[in-house]
């Protein structure tokens, strides 16, 4: 059994979280020798990402006018990242046509992010090749679109990971396990807020080259790119799966983009509990979130992406003498969290260990996801399942 992997990477300058999955690979000892694909080959070397930036630190405190576009000083391109200095001696090869890397380089795991629209016969591709599979979310712009990347996934053999990172991070692992061993009994409802900075719709007709706020190229808004995370903790945290979801999905904002900045979603799931989700973008800067658990013996609460706290209630085996209990996790930042993920994510590649997602697991969520922008269009509750 190999103690490294063959990585490659299929990249494009606008894939979302490029220059930290390039960190990843430099960071961490599973990942050995790396080719990279991109078929604009702007990003073997020294390259801009479009995410952005502004000459104007202040930028988001000043007065805007909904669809008047950047404010002054933007501009598109983002701050210089060099690959090639990242990688260092791991990076062996460059490749335009990310056949003929899979061809040559054999690589054991290939890491994705491009285009949501893009993406599905390239892990096909990836798949049918004989290689692992990491994605960027969605990873698709209709439901349907992955459904060959199931099979593909399944015919092989081989994993499919999508980037819903969050499963890594500590506070949420130990919701997870409290709930599992039965501390809150018969569980009665879950609900979840994530709300995003406003600002960054500002940018809609640029960031990412256009595609993070055009539900054609990206399959949705806020909720596909980063509620996605929300709805995979429902289902993550309480062992149990979202059958029917109802509810409103929006553009509120007044930005003229082809995608939603805002939604408020109702869930039941198949052991008889009941769930709320609202998301979108509502800040000046910066995020807020929380999810909170009610069961017949008591409830839960934490702070998924600070990951800074976990409280429960619970008068059930430890809690008997000290029910009200609170952990707080210090040294438990996003980094860290994400960054396990991906180290189990490599560990699982190379036969040691159980992979932190699997294919059905991003299924799960991409059938919630597009069951509910259906609800909202039809104005009818919406039954969730696996379509493959």
């Amino acid at each position: 059994m190999a103690d490294t992997l063959r990585v490659g990477l299929l990249v494009e300058p606008a894939g979302w979280h490029l220059t930290s999955i390039i960190q990843s690979c430099a960071l961490h000892p599973e990942v050995g020798t790396i080719a990279i694909a991109d078929a604009t080959g702007q990003t073997f070397g020294k390259f801009r990402s479009p995410t952005g930036s502004s000459t104007d630190p202040q930028w988001r405190t000043k007065p805007h006018v909904p669809g008047s576009g950047p404010p002054a000083g933007w501009t598109k391109a983002g701050h210089e990242f060099d690959t090639a200095a990242a990688l260092g001696g791991k990076l062996k090869a460059t490749y335009t046509d990310h056949r003929k890397m899979l061809a040559e380089f054999k690589p054991d795991l290939v890491l994705l992010t491009l285009e949501p629209a893009k993406m599905p016969s390239l892990i096909v591709d990836c798949l049918n090749a004989g290689a692992h599979v990491y994605h960027e979310k969605p990873g698709c712009v209709r439901v349907e679109d992955y459904y060959p990347v199931v099979e593909a996934a399944r015919r092989t053999g081989k994993l499919v990971c999508m980037a819903l990172a969050m499963r890594g991070y500590s506070n949420i692992r130990q919701a997870r396990r409290i709930l599992a061993r039965g501390d809150l009994g018969k569980l009665f409802a879950i609900k979840t807020h994530y709300v995003a900075d406003h600002t960054r719709t500002w940018l809609w007709k640029e960031l990412a080259d256009g595609w993070f706020y055009d539900r054609t190229r990206a399959g949705g808004g806020h909720l596909t790119i980063l509620g996605c995370h929300y709805l995979d903790m429902l289902r993550y945290v309480t062992g149990a799966n979202i059958v029917e979801v109802t509810g409103f999905v929006d553009t509120l904002g007044g930005e003229p983009m082809n995608a939603e900045d805002a939604y408020c979603l109702s869930f039941r799931f198949d052991n008889g509990m009941l769930g709320s989700m609202t998301g979108g973008y509502f800040l000046e800067n910066n995020k807020q979130d929380d999810m909170v658990v009610w069961g017949r013996e008591g409830w839960l609460r934490f702070d998924p992406e600070p990951a800074t706290y976990l409280e429960w209630f619970s008068r059930r085996g430890d809690g008997r003498d000290t029910p009200l209990r609170r952990v707080a996790f210090t040294g438990s930042d996003l980094w860290s969290g994400g960054e396990q993920f991906k180290h189990e994510v490599f560990q699982a590649c190379l036969g040691k260990g159980e992979p932190p997602i699997r294919v059905e697991d991003g299924l799960w969520m991409l059938e919630a996801a597009f069951a509910a922008y259906r609800a909202s269009t039809t104005g009818q509750a919406q039954n969730v399942r696996l379509g493959t």
